[in-house]
């Protein structure tokens, strides 16, 4: 038997080769091809996060790094780098490796070692080597397992749940207490979330021996493990960011949707992730991304049969000597994690049943783990390993290899078309322009003219060009716990920058949007700086004009304020082509606010023979109180309008157009003092310091 077992293992390795080399191509599987991994988001980001690592200096904690996001820097750990291979490769990195990528040997671990773990816990169980094999490929062919290797490398490891089910229902207690610290270990270096399920799990089994055992004593191992939890997190860089700044979009925005577990397709065009899963059953709308659970076919059917048979055998249950038996104790995770992951607020289709409020402190504490889809995997194996199971006790032996091997064809077949349409693709080596190239020899950073969230929206492009770049620091980047408060404060230390025409000489910018080139263009027309157009980016390079193209040189001239026509109305968005620097948006809602003490309007004024007005239809920052929350409306430098919004609830906001501004382009600047933001007020993680909401604005004539 050990011998079958042994080459079992050997059968697992060389899967776990074969699937990967698939998956990701012959080609990419090599450590020193990292073009596949740029041009995303998630994988991009924990490839070029790996790479600043790499070529810095060792600092403490250990996962720091600053160059990568430079003032919204923090530590790997927040970066999808896998931190455990981050650090076993950068001390290989003595031997001078160039660029080199990891991720595909980490697809490969982690099929073995879900193929392994799930074949240790089944043959635990049952005592059938054979039974074991079939039933670890159909735990290694779970959907929602296999869409996470393909998307969110360092989420693929959900061989570490099957690590912490191993430990507590198959070891014995002399070896458990060893085995949850190496699992706590491995999960601090791989993924929190896994952290966060795993203490979840151990409590329960803790729960189970303090109950059975009537010693309450034993949660003293709790709190050591809690001790020990923090000692490594401070070591390798999670307290880099504090607690707020991981809360993102709130808790309950990214649950499980009760149809989660059956919906094959992802409803998002976020690259190839709204491809179905399934050969064989359809799309439910609006159960989400992060809720995306989708157990397969033949894992649904093996489910639908296991209770099935429950029903009809209610008094002939698993028994009590099995391990995972369904009634115990230890199993109260399972109950935890589904209600985790549907939060206070189930829903179907994305349409809520019902709606718990809890206390704002409770949601932003829950917030910080806001994708609860994430807590349903649990749930889903545990189901898997106990149909298994079930199955087992209540066939005879023939039949139930019978039965899982058609389901597991059947399982095979349906997800066929999920591992092919995503699977990573052969990319061509595309060409840039040299021009890239001499900015690391002229510049020491690059910079976005706005720094936005943790996934802004030039990343993905501008990575294939920055993996390809060396020695240069940067803010574009993705960081799954950004400081918010620092952000803000680059984006307004900039805006100062800029109206006073002055920039850093060593930074060179990618400019972020057609605004913010109209407004960079006029500030700096009287002095050497430099606008570059290539591969679809506008690039700012302070000292380079006289290196620009004829090219560069039609295009940025040909870039102009828009005009506007007399009494029409301009609905005002984010990021449209009449805002320049100082803007934000407003959560998809009307209007965009002004961020910080300036925020530019941009426009060409229409010809008119008559007296023109501004219009503006706005709303002010209710919670600000401030005495000193003014307002001043200058064109091009010159003061038009003085408001103190502390003192007034204002809608409208007009003013005479003077005729010297008719038929010009011109820069009207909203200047404010004394904001405060939602985080100052406790209000929400939010630090940005919000001035006045423009709703819509027009030029109409004087009567």
């Amino acid at each position: 038997m050990i011998q079958k077992i042994t080459i079992n293992y050997f059968l697992f390795l060389f899967i776990s080769l074969i699937f990967t080399i698939y998956f990701v191509g012959i080609d990419n599987y090599w450590f020193t091809n990292i073009d596949w991994l740029l041009g995303s988001a998630d994988y991009t980001n924990s490839q070029l996060s790996w790479q600043y690592f790499k070529e810095d200096k060792w600092r403490f904690p250990f996962g720091k790094n600053p160059n990568y996001g430079m003032e919204i820097s923090n530590s790997v750990v927040f970066t999808d780098t896998i931190p455990l291979f981050a650090f076993i490769f950068k001390i290989l990195s003595i031997f001078n490796f160039e660029k080199i990528q990891y991720f595909s040997f980490w697809i490969s671990i982690c099929v073995f070692l879900q193929l392994f773990f799930s074949h240790k816990i089944i043959f635990k169980v049952t005592n059938s080597n054979s039974y074991a094999l079939l039933g670890s490929f159909l735990l290694f062919l779970c959907p929602f397992f296999l869409m996470r290797l393909s998307h969110h490398f360092s989420l693929g490891g959900h061989w570490l749940i099957l690590y912490a089910f191993y430990i507590g229902y198959c070891l014995d207690e002399k070896s458990k207490n060893l085995n949850w610290y190496i699992l706590i270990t491995l999960s601090l270096l791989i993924h929190l979330y896994f952290t966060a399920m795993i203490f979840i799990i151990y409590s329960s089994f803790l729960l189970e021996k303090v109950v059975s055992d009537k010693k309450i004593s034993y949660l003293k191992s709790l709190v050591y493990k809690l001790f020990y939890t923090f000692f490594v997190m401070y070591l390798i860089g999670y307290f880099e960011s504090n607690a707020v700044n991981s809360i993102s979009s709130g808790y309950g925005e990214y649950k499980l949707d009760l149809f989660g577990f059956f919906d094959p397709q992802i409803d998002t065009g976020f690259n190839n992730l709204e491809t179905s899963w399934s050969f064989f059953l359809g799309n439910i709308p609006d159960t989400g991304l992060e809720g995306f659970n989708y157990l397969g076919l033949g894992n649904l059917i093996l489910l639908a049969l296991t209770i099935f048979l429950f029903m009809l055998n209610f008094k002939k249950n698993i028994p009590a000597k099995d391990q995972l038996k369904l009634f115990r104790i230890s199993n109260l995770y399972v109950l935890i994690f589904l209600f985790w992951s549907i939060t206070t607020s189930p829903s179907i289709m994305n349409v809520p049943l019902i709606n718990i409020k809890i206390h704002d402190y409770l949601y932003g504490a829950l917030s910080i783990f806001s994708a609860t889809g994430r807590f349903a995997w649990p749930v889903a194996y545990f189901v898997l390993f106990f149909s298994l199971f079930y199955i087992y006790r209540n066939f005879r032996k023939i039949y139930s290899f019978a039965c899982v091997g058609f389901i597991l064809l059947l399982q095979i077949l349906d997800i066929s078309i999920g591992i092919k349409n995503n699977a990573f693709e052969k990319l061509p080596n595309k060409k840039f322009d040299d021009f890239w190239n001499t900015i690391p020899k002229n510049y020491s950073s690059i910079r976005t003219t706005y720094l936005f969230n943790n996934y802004g929206p030039l990343f993905a492009e501008f990575s294939k060009i920055l993996g390809n770049l060396e020695n240069i620091k940067t803010d574009i980047v993705l960081n799954a716990s950004l400081d918010r408060k620092k952000a803000a404060e680059v984006r307004y230390n900039l805006i100062d920058k800029i109206s006073q025409n002055k920039i850093d000489k060593n930074v060179a910018y990618i400019v972020d949007n057609k605004g913010h080139l109209l407004q960079l263009k006029k500030t700096h027309r009287n002095n050497n700086t430099g606008f570059f157009f290539r591969n679809n980016f506008w690039i700012m390079l302070p000292d380079k004009k006289s290196e620009m193209t004829s090219i560069d040189k039609k295009l940025l001239e040909e870039s102009t304020f828009s005009k506007i026509e007399p009494s029409k109305v301009y609905k005002n968005s984010f990021k449209n082509e009449y805002q320049g620097f100082g803007w934000t948006h407003n959560f998809n809602k009307e209007g965009s606010w002004t961020e910080g003490n300036n925020a530019y309007l941009l426009l060409r004024t229409p010809s008119s023979d008559k007296k023109l007005k501004f219009l503006f239809d706005v709303e002010t920052y209710v919670s600000n109180k401030n005495k000193n929350y003014l307002l001043n409306i200058l064109i091009d430098d010159e003061l038009k309008k003085t408001i103190n919004l502390g003192k007034e609830s204002i809608k409208k906001i007009n003013f005479d157009l003077d005729r010297k501004y008719i038929n010009k382009e011109i820069m009207i600047n909203f200047r404010l003092s004394g904001l405060i933001s939602p985080f100052e007020k406790l209000e929400s993680p939010d630090a940005r310091k919000l001035g006045l909401l423009l709703k819509s604005f027009k030029i109409v004539e004087a009567k």
